[in-house]
């Protein structure tokens, strides 16, 4: 074993390079580099049996919404051959944009993060085939490709292509054993907050930690780096996140060379902190640097989330009208007292505003917090209790489902919160925020953030603060909509729901 000194840096003896340079792909790793290829072998599979679909659906709608049906259906069958000639060509540039190189490489699986790449990839896909339609045209005289049929056919094939996606992989999902086996490298605080992360995945197996000088902590440690390689084989482990270690650097990174192509291997950055999905990674001279963006939101930025609130609320609101009234219905036989739940919370500059929610709670339950206090589940200065004996049978339900937050849509649409926003603290709370997380006041609170699709409940109160600073700074539209898309998935697993 040895301890990280870096006063101590030049008389460290590293280990033999060629002795770690040798290990085989044992037996143990297949299953990891198996699951892999089976990945891209489905992606491959639905996407061309999507654009297939695609191909024969989108001249039936062109020709349906026509001016001239019957003169658009006489040329169906040319049609219907050139897309499928197409096909190749669309699966090429797919590839071109990675959508078949950076899935297995993902940790997290979601449809989501390919949605801009594919978008992109589908439009360059549409101007290739028009020029090649238009080629063809020249030609022949038969292909009739116009413009609106080219949007036709990748409009269509993005909804099959999706569609087609999540029904390969939820079927890859279902396997038994389809899970990543998975080790963190390090102990201790941050460590246990990685494995907390990966926990919360279900393509996510984790199996421990892996220390030279482990922390005393009570984790469980598989064993030092020298065992490494024969855990890799031993479990199939098909990916090591390494974490903060006491351990060499040098040594560390002598091993992570040696499994690379092997293993699948991450790495959480020290001063992990401050870097957002807006930092950058920049080369100089073959040298990786990475740039702390300003934790900001401009002018232009605040007006489009705050256009997009409006509308989105607006349309929740109307949609959801049955659901709000079921709720109402429900809570008014099940217990006396009012179907809205009032309480102050802090907004955007720490303005405390009336957030509503559906009653989950007895009538006077805050009365009787102090008397609870010793059953709180949470540090820092929330108060949290998984089986709190103040919440009714429908309210239990209500807030398993997030239903009882519905109401907050009225919050949203009038100004006071936002659909997406840093977790929305009672006043009190609110005020035993210090130093660098008083930043999450800078936007209004949401109905769902971060701390929504992280963990909800489970997190601690110092990760809270880090996941609202990492929101504020690092907020880009995208993200939100990215955020809003992965919170129902979180509200069905019940993950930190109490």
């Amino acid at each position: 074993m040895a301890v990280y000194d870096p006063d101590l840096s030049s008389s460290v003896s590293l280990p033999s390079l060629e002795a770690w340079e040798t290990v085989p792909a044992g037996p143990g790793t297949a299953p990891s580099l198996a699951l892999r290829r089976t990945v891209v072998h489905r992606l491959v599979a639905s996407d061309t049996l999507a654009l297939l679909a695609a191909g024969v659906v989108a001249p039936l709608v062109v020709s349906a919404i026509s001016t001239n049906p019957a003169s658009s259906a006489d040329r169906l069958g040319a049609v219907y051959a050139f897309d499928v000639v197409m096909v190749p060509l669309f699966l090429g540039i797919f590839a071109l944009y990675g959508l078949y190189r950076t899935a297995p490489r993902r940790i997290s699986s979601s449809l989501f993060s390919d949605l801009k790449d594919l978008v992109h990839a589908l439009m360059v896909s549409g101007f290739v085939v028009s020029l090649v339609s238009y080629g063809a045209r020249r030609l022949d005289g038969q292909t009739d490709l116009s413009v609106g049929k080219v949007a036709a056919l990748c409009a269509t094939g993005l909804v099959f292509v999706l569609v087609g996606r999540g029904v390969s992989m939820g079927l890859l999902g279902q396997r038994a054993g389809a899970a990543v086996p998975v080790v963190v490298v390090g102990t201790g605080v941050m460590a246990r907050t990685v494995a907390s992360h990966l926990r919360a995945h279900a393509n996510v197996r984790f199996l421990g930690f892996v220390d030279d000088n482990p922390v005393d902590s009570g984790d469980v440690v598989l064993g030092g780096l020298d065992d490494l390689p024969e855990l890799c084989r031993t479990f199939g482990i098909g990916r090591v996140v390494v974490c903060f270690s006491r351990t060499h650097p040098e040594r560390t990174i002598a091993l992570l060379k040696s499994l690379a192509g092997q293993v699948a291997v991450s790495i959480v950055p020290r001063y992990y902190e401050l870097i957002t999905i807006r930092s950058n990674v920049e080369d100089v001279y073959g040298l990786p640097i990475i740039d702390i963006a300003p934790p900001s939101m401009s002018a232009g930025a605040r007006f489009a989330k705050r256009f997009f609130d409006v509308v989105a609320s607006s349309l929740a609101l109307v949609v959801l009208s049955p659901v709000l009234l079921a709720a109402t219905v429900a809570i008014r036989l099940s217990s006396p007292g009012p179907v809205l739940f009032r309480q102050l919370r802090a907004g955007r500059l720490g303005v405390p505003f009336e957030m509503l929610k559906f009653r989950t709670m007895v009538v006077g339950a805050e009365d009787e917090r102090a008397s609870l206090s010793g059953l709180n589940e949470v540090d820092g200065p929330l108060f949290k209790v998984r089986d709190d004996p103040r919440v009714t049978r429908v309210g239990r339900w209500l807030r398993r489902t997030s239903l009882d937050e519905l109401p907050q849509l009225l919050n949203v649409w009038k100004g006071d919160m936002s659909l997406v926003g840093p977790r929305p603290f009672v006043v009190d709370e609110a005020r035993a925020i210090e130093g660098w997380a008083r930043k999450r006041f800078e936007v209004r609170p949401g109905m769902t953030g971060l701390w929504q699709v992280s963990g909800r409940n489970e997190l601690s109160y110092l990760e809270l603060c880090r996941l609202d600073y990492l929101y504020v700074a690092s907020w880009s539209f995208w993200w939100d909509l990215k955020i809003l898309w992965q919170t129902p998935a979180t509200i069905i697993r019940g993950r930190g729901a109490s």
